[in-house]
């Protein structure tokens, strides 16, 4: 079990982690989760070793790790530019792992066969690495950390220089082979989808904080701020005054939950509904399709526009006049103030 006790950095005076706090249990993948410069990678290399805190302890199994070289630490780091060595082939790039780990002869070579055949590369051992894809290339470098048997593997935006559609479906070869093999892992990307589909666990990290930590569903769910409401790309959201259960918006007066704390009401895009005696009327200035999908946004007189979600056949169109409901699944109510304490 990885533990982050309170770690924080201070790099030319500016504190780029602060008092991060952070468990990564046996067989869980995590992904920490956050705009660019957030502190995500500089996080990863605290826990490689490569970075020593100003503040805080990293503990494996409850043992201090503050003077284990980055080499004994036996853990793997897998980087968004793979770092292959392109005068070595790919078993070549694959071995260089395990000799790194003091491995060598037959059975490190029977190990080079095996881990590429997890990361579907079966047979590959002689292929020059500059003549792969980008897909296999991200395959290799993984295979090369697998290899050696880290107890902990780290992966800083492994998926981040792969076009989008390659990055969708290896992400889920990637979900798959970590869960199947039991790995690990500390995952890094500012992707939220990306992060959704790998993570047993997110943590959200703003400005060197981590704010939110919980499983995908719950982070969706109940996403503990504004801020990170607005990270994970809510729309609606407005600051409304709240007595007895109801909530007075600038699109109108809304049921929520009577003990509800927090002055930022949300209104949820994907359960907003279009019904004729839906309370809120406007007018679709944008649909945007997205598959099955489309996004709509309605012009509201005296009121911020609405992110409305629909499905996409027979949808209406820009110009078209609509009511929508707001059922009590659709409000969520969220802390008013997003500035870091």
């Amino acid at each position: 079990m990885l533990e982050v006790d309170s770690v924080s950095v201070v790099i030319d005076g500016q504190t780029i982690l602060d008092r991060v706090g952070l468990i990564v249990e046996d067989g869980e993948v995590v992904a920490v989760l956050g705009p660019s410069g957030a502190g995500k990678s500089t996080l990863l290399r605290v826990v490689a070793g490569l970075l020593s805190p100003d503040q805080g302890t990293i503990r494996w199994d409850g043992s201090d790790l503050s003077s284990v070289l980055p080499h004994r630490r036996k853990f793997g780091l897998m980087f968004q530019d793979y770092a292959l060595f392109p005068h070595l082939d790919v078993g070549g790039n694959v071995m260089f792992g395990l000799r790194m780990a003091g491995a060598s002869g037959v059975d490190a070579a029977s190990r080079v066969k095996e881990v590429l055949d997890w990361v579907g590369l079966s047979g590959f051992e002689r292929r020059s690495v500059t003549s792969l894809s980008g897909g296999e290339q991200q395959r290799v470098a993984l295979a090369r950390s697998l290899a050696p048997s880290p107890r902990l593997l780290m992966l800083d935006e492994p998926l981040g220089s792969l076009d989008r559609g390659l990055a969708e479906r290896l992400v889920l070869d990637l979900r798959h082979l970590l869960r199947r093999k039991g790995v690990t892992a500390l995952y890094v990307t500012h992707d939220q989808e990306e992060a959704f589909t790998v993570a047993d666990r997110l943590a959200v990290i703003r400005a060197g904080r981590v704010v939110r930590v919980g499983r995908p569903e719950e982070v969706w769910e109940k996403p503990g701020s504004a801020w990170v409401a607005r990270f994970l790309g809510f729309a609606n959201l407005a600051e409304s005054s709240i007595t007895d259960g109801v909530a007075s918006t600038p699109w109108g007066k809304v049921a929520v939950p009577k003990r509800a704390a927090g002055q930022v009401v949300m209104l949820r895009a994907d359960r907003l509904l279009l019904r004729p005696e839906g309370t809120i009327a406007g007018t679709v200035t944008e649909r945007l399709f997205r598959g099955s999908q489309a996004v709509l946004q309605i012009a509201v007189d005296g009121a911020p526009s609405l992110q409305v979600e629909v499905a996409a056949h027979d949808s209406p169109h820009p110009s078209d006049p609509v009511r929508v409901a707001v059922p009590d699944g659709a409000v969520s109510v969220l802390p008013a103030d997003d500035e870091l304490a």
